[in-house]
């Protein structure tokens, strides 16, 4: 495939080695994202490209991390799509930046995507649904202090070095990535967001894969927290305050008792007001209206099955030999 031969604004001026690692699952494939690397792939950068077959995300990332020889590590997904110039802005952030070690940006809903998986996306991008996790899902300029909340492994960015000497924790999945990021910031490592290093990410394609994507992330919160208590952050464990709430109003019926429940209300209406007058779409009112509670409650239960690392023991890893690591050359 021909090349453009001028230089992407930000590129860097010499060339850079930098390893990108897929995980992907047996049964799915990297094809789409491989395509678009090889439309996309960067002037004046050596791209080493490995994609890992697996089942457990922590092993195949460090499995790639291993094997990686450039020097800086990619994080993508499977079902993404690159637009030209990204992967030169996170280079640019890291050349800006010497002493960042960890470089990330927003996955953003491709507008192809149908309806629900916008109303999906919309309610990732949504501060009522995370707070500051929002800027995962959405350009966001002027965040102060970035930690692990803002950043997400589809699209994420390392230097070789540090991680090759913090490897994600086997036992901890989902949330592998947030304890990681986590573990780095309190070693004193500097985590970097560029909203202009962006991804399109395609979104849950029904309500019950994204009930249990929301139900895992929720689990893998949790069993974070169990793992690494010094990471516990209690604006996470809110959903599981909101659902034993609901669960008292069964007993308890004095009139002051039903303003949180009417000031959650209020703040969905807002909110699922804002979303449609974003869409331009009525529909989308009734839609979030039910969306953000079944998101919240959701998590909430999720939090609450995450519980149950606290009696048994540790799940049994599969071993590297389980896994299959390809080398793919885009030439």
């Amino acid at each position: 495939m021909s090349q453009t031969t001028d230089q992407p604004a930000g590129a860097p001026a010499h060339t850079t080695k930098v390893t990108i690692l897929i995980p992907s699952a047996p049964y799915r494939s990297a094809d789409e994202v491989l395509i678009n690397l090889q439309k996309i792939k960067p002037h004046g950068v050596d791209l080493e490209i490995f994609v890992i077959k697996g089942t457990w995300l922590p092993i195949q990332r460090n499995m790639g991390i291993k094997a990686a020889t450039g020097d800086y590590i990619f994080f993508f997904d499977d079902d993404i799509i690159i637009p030209p110039g990204i992967i030169e802005q996170a280079l640019k952030t890291f050349e800006n930046n010497p002493d960042v070690q960890v470089v990330g940006g927003p996955n953003i809903t491709p507008p192809e995507n149908d309806y629900i998986q916008h109303c999906f996306g919309f309610a990732h991008a949504s501060p009522f649904v995370g707070l500051e996790t929002a800027a995962r899902y959405r350009p966001t300029r002027g965040i102060k202090k970035v930690s692990e909340k803002h950043l997400i492994t589809c699209n994420l960015a390392f230097r070789t070095k540090t991680l090759k000497e913090n490897l994600f924790d086997p036992h901890i999945c989902p949330n592998e990535e947030n304890e990681l990021l986590a573990r780095l910031s309190k070693k004193g490592h500097l985590l970097a967001y560029n909203p202009d290093f962006f991804i399109y990410h395609h979104r849950r394609k029904n309500v019950q894969a994204y009930v249990k994507q929301i139900f895992n992330w929720g689990r893998g919160r949790t069993l974070h927290s169990i793992k690494r208590p010094g990471h516990f952050d209690f604006t996470f464990f809110v959903p599981v305050v909101f659902l034993f709430y609901l669960l008292s109003l069964v007993w308890i019926h004095m009139p002051w008792y039903f303003l949180p429940l009417a000031a959650y209300c209020a703040l969905d209406v807002i909110f699922s007001a804002g979303t449609a007058a974003e869409f331009k779409k009525v529909s989308s009112f009734f839609v979030m209206l039910v969306l953000f509670p079944l998101t919240h409650l959701t998590y909430a239960f999720g939090l609450l099955a995450g519980l149950s690392t606290l009696w048994r023991q540790d799940k049994t890893l599969p071993e590297e030999k389980d896994f299959l690591i390809i080398k793919i050359d885009l030439t």
